[in-house]
């Protein structure tokens, strides 16, 4: 597809606003195949979901991936302060204080807050046209392990 003439990306990718994640890489997937959306945090902000609910109703984009990784700062800020307003107020901890724990929880509180935000989303995803995942890739190896997924009924 000439990129010049338009965009039709298989996922869109709401990923942390760190350097270190390039889902282009991670998925190996050229330009133009994915929407790609990033935040501190991964957070489903409500403009991040406007931004996807764009790519699924205009892009036909069928799969919504919430792409949290390794090592994240928002999350271990979150761990080590107490937000009660703003973006970090807003990363879903794990009951444990453990961070891979908390950075997979936060990444699977995604699909909830994209589902809570977004009557549109969650209208396709109820009807089985379009599924939303979470994971975490691993920044040492590149790796993205899958931690939670939609169920298609």
């Amino acid at each position: 597809m000439n990129l010049a003439t338009g965009q039709a990306p298989i996922a869109a990718i709401i990923r942390c606003a760190d350097s270190r994640v390039a889902p282009e890489i991670v998925f190996d997937q050229p330009l133009g195949k994915l929407f790609v959306c990033g935040v501190a945090g991964n957070i489903p902000t409500p403009e991040i979901v406007e931004s996807v609910e764009y790519a699924v109703g205009h892009l036909g984009t069928t799969l919504i991936v919430v792409m949290g990784h390794s090592n994240c700062g928002a999350v271990t800020a979150a761990l080590q302060n107490e937000f009660v307003d703003g973006l970090f107020a807003q990363i879903a901890l794990a009951p444990t204080p453990d961070l891979d724990d908390c950075i997979a929880n936060n990444a699977e509180q995604g699909i909830a807050t994209i589902l809570a935000r977004s009557p549109m989303i969650e209208e396709v995803v109820k009807s089985g046209e379009v599924q939303i995942v979470a994971g975490v890739q691993d920044i040492a190896t590149g790796e993205f392990e899958l931690v939670a997924q939609t169920q298609l009924n």
